[in-house]
């Protein structure tokens, strides 16, 4: 993550859509994302292209289950120690 990725500048996904190749094995993911501060203070937040990717089937499966398992955890209320907002 690059340092000006932080949560002041964070990109919020903000729609998606996929297609697949079983051939090939991948999920293209075009992704839309806003700015976090765009509701804050609009003359600093920025302008994030849309983006499209690529994604082998085992790290698509991989980032299911990741995403699953955060989903499972914000469900039952467990935070992720890991991530500090402020200090």
């Amino acid at each position: 993550m690059k340092p000006q990725d932080e949560f002041g500048g964070m990109r919020l996904l903000t729609d998606f859509q996929t297609a697949h190749s079983a051939f090939g094995e991948f999920v293209l993911l075009h992704s839309s994302f806003t700015d976090t501060m765009a509701s804050i203070c609009l003359e600093k937040s920025t302008d994030y292209p849309d983006q499209q990717v690529m994604i082998r089937l085992d790290v698509a499966k991989e980032l299911i289950s990741e995403l699953q398992k955060r989903v499972d955890y914000i469900e039952a209320g467990i935070e992720d120690n890991a991530i500090h907002f402020a200090d």
